[in-house]
């Protein structure tokens, strides 16, 4: 608090061209015993009762016709604008004389105010300490030097099931499995030290507290990880089972072949490559039927039959490439709303078929147990992956960010608003060795206003400005050691802060604000930018050097217009998700896919992500209609606004040969053909050829 803010107007002033005789009348009438001297609103001294009589009584009759200033005292420190109480109480005085920033007398303020108005900031920072405590969620233990217990918060008590009777008491009484008394002996900060306390997982970092550089204490700052530890597990025993599905799909005399809901092949084994003689490529990603058009099966794809019919079919086909003739046996699975999710098929040379007789009822069983662990297999996948991709693009990227994790080369993440930045940064760093050593720590250079920016990157030491932590702040790139930072919207960082950032890259080393003293770093950089950033370049808004530290190894994620295969799976996906979100069960309708692929996405997957929960929100039915989603991405054309507006009541009729005519014309701007239209529309071809010609519709 400034020291202004308690000033006080002085009772009484004098003058130092005033007699001294009238001035001592003044102190005593008034029951002063000083005065402040001030002449054109300066201060010029402070007149001491006792001093000026002690100077009268001299039994000299010059003195005794005296003036003020001949006895006042001068050396005196007058308290200005911006001075903090603290700095005030160093001073040994009953009262102090104030000046304002002009230098002219402001007033007094007395001691005690001083003491009483210190003592409320004492109050408020120890509540607001305690309250922040009391606010984190983490549990946070300490004792003193002795191991007795002098304070826990809230989530303390709670994760450890006790009391405040606990306060006071020696920790090896009461967690004698904590062992925390050894951090007073060793003087060393531990991290991620496990214990078992109540059935469930501890994990806590432990420190020495430090007081006038002795170890007075320690504290521990510890959370319950019992359901992450489960996870964990989970996680093992799922990898554990993809790793032996793969093994007994490799095992496998047999061709198999596994295909999605549209047909696409996701992956065969070694086994049908040699039967076929057609490798991985001419499968993972394909639709099966090209195979058919394209002359290699001499026979309609026995998968699509099973895909389309839902049941299991068997058929002869004939492999052109290789000459061979193959019994195939397609066998559907199906999800939890009863529709084919995926397609198992099994190739066999019909050179063996007398073998198959003999086994088949064996092979039937068989194939059943590898449906029913495929298909759990594939759910529980399908709960823990956050990543949903099918653009050959796409999976060619992530494939390059991947390698990129093996390094700790700086990457810089290029691309449209809502692509996916953020999530190439996690998939580097997850798959780094960086995942086990430290964090992902992200902060957005745009969203921060500049001159916070600054304190928020590098950190700053205590009393480096005006309202900082007195015990100092690190910086992002501290707190990202060992870890990965990803610099979002790095085109926005502002032009000053960038040679620091220049600097920091090339040296790898940081100062805060109000430090001689380098810190090493060992961070992982990722930049990440909406920017045209060259552009930037080239304008002048934008370090050159700076840029081509940064741009050591580009990725320019694909906007969803460019990769449209990963739009099916992705509406699926958040389907599923908002489903779950809300409480429904809610499905689209066929017909709505090839309006969703039309559509050029301005705003990429956040902007698929949000068309669908709208829809999931505004739909009253289970099924969310073509024409539904074609109305929510109409209102997101400006070429398309409707000219029907609330304002007023038209006629039904009136109002839906607008909306007819307006979609019709909306359908042939989307699409090549007429045909095409018509079944997005739900027409036949020669009701929206009388349509067309009935509105006048020109092409």
């Amino acid at each position: 608090m400034d020291v202004l803010k308690l000033s006080k107007p002085c009772p009484l002033q004098l003058d130092p061209d005033q007699p001294l005789a009238e001035a001592i009348d003044i102190l005593i009438a008034n029951e002063l015993c000083f005065a402040p001297v001030i002449k054109d609103k300066v201060l010029l001294g402070i007149l001491n009762l006792a001093t000026a009589l002690k100077w009268t009584r001299a039994n000299d009759p010059a003195r005794m016709q005296g003036i003020v200033k001949a006895v006042m005292q001068t050396k005196i420190t007058p308290y200005k604008e911006g001075l903090e109480i603290e700095e005030a109480l160093s001073e040994d005085n009953f009262w102090f004389p104030t000046e304002d920033f002009q230098g002219n007398f402001d007033g007094i303020i007395t001691a005690r105010e001083l003491f009483t108005s210190l003592s409320r900031k004492i109050t408020t920072q120890n509540k607001l300490t305690q309250a922040i405590l009391e606010s984190v969620p983490v549990g946070i233990l300490a004792i003193n030097g002795v191991g007795e217990i002098i304070l826990m918060n809230k989530a303390a008590y709670r994760l450890l099931s006790v009391d405040n009777n606990v306060i006071g008491k020696p920790i090896k009484m009461v967690f004698p499995v904590s062992n925390l008394t050894d951090i007073i002996e060793t003087g060393l900060t531990e991290y991620g030290h496990k214990l078992e306390i109540n059935g469930r997982t501890i994990i806590s970092n432990r420190s020495p507290l430090i007081l006038d550089d002795n170890i007075s204490g320690a504290v521990t700052i510890f959370q319950d990880i019992t359901e992450l530890e489960i996870i964990s597990s989970q996680l093992v025993s799922v990898r554990q089972l993809n790793l032996e599905l793969d093994a007994i799909i490799e095992s496998s005399y047999d061709g198999v072949m596994i295909t999605d809901q549209e047909g696409k092949g996701i992956r065969i084994n070694q086994s049908l490559a040699r039967l076929t003689g057609l490798d991985a490529t001419h499968y993972e990603g394909k639709f099966i039927d090209d195979l058919f058009e394209k002359g290699i099966f001499q026979y309609a794809s026995i998968t699509i039959r099973a895909l389309l019919e839902g049941r299991t079919i068997t058929g002869i086909q004939k492999i052109s490439t290789s000459g061979k003739e193959v019994l195939v046996t397609g066998n559907p699975i199906f999800d939890t709303e009863g529709k084919v999710h995926r397609v198992v098929t099994n190739v066999r040379d019909v050179s063996e078929l007398h073998q198959l007789r003999e086994e088949l009822r064996n092979s039937e069983l068989l194939a059943t147990r590898y449906h029913t662990e495929l298909s759990q297999l594939i759910l529980e996948r399908l709960k823990t992956d956050k990543i949903i991709v099918q653009s050959p693009g796409m999976i060619k990227l992530f494939d390059l960010a991947m390698r990129a994790a093996r390094t700790d080369v700086t990457v810089l993440l290029l691309g449209e608003s809502g692509v996916g930045k953020e999530v190439f940064s996690r998939v580097i760093h997850n798959t780094s060795n960086r995942a086990v050593t430290g964090s992902f720590i992200q902060i957005n250079c745009g969203a921060i206003p500049e001159n916070l920016l600054e304190s928020e990157l590098f950190g700053y030491e205590s009393g480096s400005f005006t309202g900082a932590n007195p015990k100092g702040k690190p910086g992002i790139f501290e707190i990202a050691t060992g870890g990965t930072l990803l610099l979002d919207e790095i085109g926005d960082l502002p032009k000053n802060l960038q040679v620091k950032l220049l600097r920091v890259l090339q040296e790898r080393e940081v100062y805060r604000l109000g430090s001689t003293s380098p810190i090493q770093l060992d961070t992982r950089i990722i930049a990440a930018t909406n920017l045209n950033i060259w552009e930037r370049v080239k304008d002048g808004s934008f370090r050159e050097d700076l840029f081509y530290r940064l741009n050591v190894f580009p990725i320019e994620v694909l906007p969803l217009r460019e990769r449209r295969e990963d739009i099916v799976p992705l509406s699926i996906h958040f389907i599923q998700l908002y489903n779950e979100k809300y409480g429904v069960a809610k499905r689209l309708d066929p017909k709505a896919i090839p309006i969703l692929e039309a559509y050029s996405w301005p705003g990429n997957v956040r902007e698929l992500q949000n068309v669908l929960e709208r829809l999931m929100v505004v739909t009253d039915e289970e099924l969310i209609e073509s024409l539904q989603v074609q109305l929510q991405l109409a209102k997101l054309k400006t070429k398309f606004s409707s000219p029907i507006t609330v304002n007023k009541l038209i006629p039904i009729h009136e109002a839906r040969d607008i909306l007819e005519k307006e979609l019709i014309n909306m359908a042939l701007d989307s699409y090549p053909s007429i045909r095409k239209a018509a079944e997005v529309l739900g027409l036949d071809h020669s009701n929206i050829v009388r349509k067309v010609a009935k509105y006048g519709i020109k092409r």
